[in-house]
């Protein structure tokens, strides 16, 4: 895994203070509660938007990504607003891009923690112009926002979710959590941790087509399963998404 991203935050919650060295791009703050704040955290300071591998290579974004006229929607405007329990929904899907030039493949990677009973999937997406049934929503924040629409591609895969594999993941007394793998990489020799609070470390089981010559553009959906939580009474949970150059190893 590979360290890519800060963030600075403070978790006040039952389990108390924690701060997390993530190993990440993207730290997108998955808001669940008025109370309770995000965790994780390398040091001062907060780093929204960064390359990953190669400085003019590889990027992640959200929503639209416009390669003629070089524009791009920040990945600080992925919101994981509106979720809401007690609506009988099953799922929530969110649209965010991997981007760049001249990368051949890459290998997205996935780290949350299990403070909540929420789980998440990631779908190969198409963009679209016109609406189709449950597709996702996305506007651009630009002097003339278009909103343009994002479905599963059941052309990949057959619309399933992106097959990829647990690095770190265990099961004790019935629940799935994180064991203790990566716990030295996300704590550094801080070890007062909840179990809840390691989190788990997901990644693609091979690496996804990009492109070795030109530009290219990959949309993708975050599906975040509700899994039968039927509470708004919960703590927060940091989703962490990763695009990582293959030729960088795993």
């Amino acid at each position: 895994m590979q360290e890519s991203g800060i963030l600075k935050t403070k978790h006040i919650s039952k389990r108390g203070k924690l701060n997390v060295i993530t190993v990440v791009m993207l730290c997108a703050i998955l808001i669940l509660s008025l109370t309770a704040n995000a965790w994780f955290a390398i040091s001062r300071g907060l780093v929204a938007y960064a390359p990953i591998s190669s400085p003019e290579a590889l990027y992640i974004g959200a929503g639209h990504r416009d390669i003629v006229n070089d524009t791009f929607e920040d990945i600080r405007y992925l919101y994981f607003n509106g979720i809401d329990a007690t609506d009988g929904k099953d799922y929530y899907d969110y649209v965010f891009c991997v981007y760049g030039k001249c990368v051949s493949g890459y290998l997205l990677q996935l780290a949350y923690t299990t403070n909540n009973q929420f789980t998440y999937e990631i779908y190969t997406a198409k963009e679209e112009t016109v609406a189709s049934p449950g597709s996702v929503a996305y506007t651009t924040h630009t002097d003339t926002p278009q909103t343009f629409y994002y479905s599963i591609d059941s052309t990949v895969n057959s619309g399933n979710p992106i097959a990829g594999r647990y690095l770190n993941g265990t099961t004790v007394n019935g629940e799935f959590i994180a064991n203790s793998t990566y716990h030295t990489d996300t704590y550094d020799t801080y070890n007062l941790v909840d179990k809840y609070a390691e989190p788990l470390y997901w990644q693609t089981s091979a690496a996804i087509p990009g492109d070795a010559r030109a530009d290219f553009v990959s949309y993708y959906i975050l599906r975040v399963c509700i899994n039968g939580k039927s509470t708004n009474d919960r703590e927060t949970d940091v989703i962490c998404i990763t695009a990582k150059s293959s030729s960088v190893g795993s």
